[in-house]
Order: structure tokens, then sequence, then C-alpha cells
């Protein structure tokens, strides 16, 4: 369950049902196509292709050449742009974190569709396309940081807005995974292991774990 080695924890300004939550396993991808200029290039075909699955989806851009690519998987992406007229584009190695909503702008150059231009994909620092805060906790930091009782949940609390559980007493049946985000109780938490629900709906207000089953970092 190679999922487990890392702590995808997405933290929204929305209240949304726990029905809901499972919508931030996906991320968007989204960006303007411009010209050598900046003016911006519309209907230009835009292909985002996998490196881990090989599964390729299009869009056009629109008339002010913004593209938008909804419910993407999270993984490694390349982003091809192609138009007559202009050089292909090709913008590799964008990295998609859960939740994000990440933006890759390309430029297109003037030239023949048999060439190409090639832009490795920069580290993107700040995220100005939603109010939405998320944070990715990687295997090697799980495997570096400590964790009392090996409770990998505990790594949320290094995310702004998360706070222990005041249930969470530590007594005969500790709750693991009893945080509270943003001031939500800790039963609006959506836990998933490869995509499986992992949620103890029916004890986790009763003082026992939030989760149904509890790995091993």
């Amino acid at each position: 369950m190679r999922s487990i080695s890392r702590l995808l924890v997405c933290l929204s300004v929305v209240c949304l049902p726990v029905t809901a939550a499972a919508q931030f396993e996906t991320a968007s991808v989204v960006g303007t196509i411009r010209d050598a200029s900046g003016a911006v290039v519309a209907d230009a075909r835009v292909t985002l292709t996998s490196l881990d699955t090989g599964v390729s989806v299009e869009r056009q851009s629109d008339a002010a050449g913004n593209v938008e690519f909804f419910n993407v998987r999270i993984g490694r992406y390349v982003v091809t742009v192609d138009k007559a007229g202009f050089s292909v584009a090709v913008v590799d190695d964008v990295q998609v974190t859960v939740g994000a909503r990440r933006r890759v702008d390309v430029a297109m150059a003037v030239g023949q569709v048999s060439e190409k231009v090639e832009v490795r994909a920069a580290a993107l620092q700040l995220q100005t396309d939603s109010s939405d805060r998320g944070q990715v906790i990687s295997g090697e930091q799980t495997r570096a940081l400590p964790l009392n009782g090996r409770e990998y949940s505990q790594l949320a609390l290094l995310s702004p807005g998360v706070r222990q559980s005041a249930l969470n007493t530590g007594g005969l049946t500790p709750r693991e995974g009893s945080f509270n985000v943003n001031g939500l109780r800790s039963t609006f938490n959506n836990f998933l292991i490869d995509g499986v629900d992992n949620n103890a709906y029916g004890t986790s207000n009763q003082g026992f774990s939030n989760q149904v089953m509890q790995p091993s970092p």
C-alpha cells in the first residue's frame, strides 16, 4: 500500500460533509497559454499526460487562453501544448499533490509544429489560485520524525490550524487520528488508504480511534 508512506493532509476553509471529503484525493491543473509577446493563445490543444500511468487528457484553451483539468490524480505529469503556427511546447515533470490547484503557464514560440520547446517545471512556492491550505508529509519525513506510539497521523499536527483533540486523553483506548482542523470536530477528518475508506464512523465519538485501522509508519 504505497500511499501509506505519505500522509496527505488537506485543510480547507470550507466546511464539507464527511461524504464529500473524498474529492480531496484529487487536484486541479490550471494554466494560461501565451505567445512570446505575452498575448493569449486561444484554441490551443493542451494535453496532460501522467508519467506514472501514461494516461492522457486533452483540453482546448478558451478565448482568454485559459485551460483547466479537473479531478487530476496525484503524481507526475507532462503538459504538452500545440497549435498551428507555433512550436510544440512541453513542460516536463509537473508535480501534482493532493487537493492542490497547480498552475502551469506556458509560453509558445512561433515556429513549425515539428519543432519542440521543452521546459522543466519549476517548484511551486506559493499557490495563488485557491484559498485552500494543504500539506504533504513525505515518506522520508515520516521515517525521520519522532512519533509517540508510532502513530503516523500525529504528523498532521505539523500543519497550520491543526491541534490535538481535547478528547484524546491517551487512556486505555487512545484515539488515533483524533485532531481538530480549523476548529472542526475530529469526526470531520477523512482517512483513506489507497483510496479505500478507513473512517470509524460508529465509534469515533465514543472515545475510540477515528480510524478502522491504524497503519504502521
